[in-house]
């Protein structure tokens, strides 16, 4: 084989390479943790060659370069100034490479994807992929930043998420997010295959609002596949307040008598202060959250115990299951069991 012949083939290889894993991980960055650094991605010093970018086809276009810089081991980078259109065909495009995330993609049934300002860097094994914001048409995801070292240790920031609604394919599945969404203001996590912790400021949700939400996990049991199967987690959110509970205290009575028990209009519409919440979270792999050592510190209660989340298929299945201890700051204490539909948890 020839010199001039074998760097063809290496170059069609990396450029493929380099196509599928930028698909891959523009498309999974508007679900993951993820903020742009001030500096670009820094590429290795030498430039093999270089290509330019220029997709114009009805269903999606992209302008950018892709540079090739080392072959042994592969380094290149590839930058987009924009790229909008129908995933569909990159989804098609990286099924053969990642099928599980190409399945996940196609569940959510995004419509579009755009990206503005995309820095995607391979050096041998680290990954660093910068964007200015990927969007979909529910909403917008920006100033990612995802780096990805050698030990397969990882470090994803990003700035603000805006979300409308979720995802056609994912609204449901736990919470009924048709509208009000969700967003944050920041969030950062880093971490490795087994384990990451991480933070977010500024969490919307359906109603609720949480100031700084914390939160640590690990892998505790894997599939025969060696995939992530049980967990555990922690989480500790400050400055947490929930919509109005007059509608849940209506579909669950226990609550209602908490409520009353604390001194609170059970019917009353007004947004209410829980404080401090703490908690660990089991997954046994079958759609169970053992929830252990639950904390609520607010002002108006003090809140101890454990329960259940049940994840089923359909949102009026999914409920929480909670056994607690309360106590009021006059030092009232009494013992309360309450099942709660999770729809009944969020803003209609």
């Amino acid at each position: 084989m020839s010199e001039g012949f074998r760097a063809k083939m290496e170059e069609r290889i990396f450029l493929k390479r380099m196509r599928h894993l930028l698909c891959c991980l523009a498309l999974a960055a508007p679900l993951t943790v993820a903020r742009a650094a001030d500096a670009p991605a820094s590429p290795p010093h030498n430039e093999l060659l270089g290509q330019i970018v220029n997709i114009d086809r009805p269903d999606f276009k992209a302008r950018g370069k892709i540079t090739l810089h080392r072959l042994q081991p592969l380094a290149g980078q590839l930058l987009l100034s924009e790229a909008k259109g129908d995933p569909e065909w990159i989804i098609k495009t990286i099924h053969p490479w990642n099928p599980r995330l190409a399945a996940l993609l196609r569940q959510m049934q995004i419509q579009e994807l755009t990206l503005e300002e995309a820095d995607l860097l391979l050096d041998g094994p680290s990954i660093v992929l910068k964007l200015l914001k990927a969007g979909i048409p529910e909403g917008e995801l920006r100033q990612i930043d995802y780096q990805q070292g050698e030990g397969g240790g990882w470090r994803v920031t990003t700035g603000s998420l805006r979300l409308d609604r979720l995802p056609q394919g994912l609204n449901g599945l736990v919470l009924p997010l048709s509208s009000g969404g969700l967003g944050y203001e920041r969030l950062e996590a880093e971490g490795d295959r087994d384990k990451g912790s991480g933070w977010l400021t500024g969490l919307a949700l359906q109603g609720w609002r949480v100031a700084r939400l914390e939160g640590a996990g690990e892998v505790t049991g894997r599939n025969s596949q060696g995939y992530p199967q049980r967990g555990a987690f922690t989480w500790k959110a400050s400055g947490t307040r929930a919509p109005g509970l007059a509608g849940a205290a209506g579909r669950v009575p226990e609550l209602a008598e908490l409520l009353r028990f604390a001194g609170r209009n059970p019917a009353s519409a007004e947004p209410v202060e829980l404080g401090k919440v703490t908690m660990r979270v089991e997954s046994d792999g079958s759609g169970n959250f053992l929830i252990r050592n639950l904390v609520v510190d607010a002002p108006w209660i003090h809140l101890r115990g454990e329960g259940v989340l049940e994840i089923r298929n359909g949102e009026d299945k999914n409920r929480l299951r909670l056994n607690l201890l309360a106590k009021t700051p006059q030092g009232r204490e009494k013992r309360f069991k309450a099942t709660i539909p999770l729809s009944a948890l969020v803003r209609s």
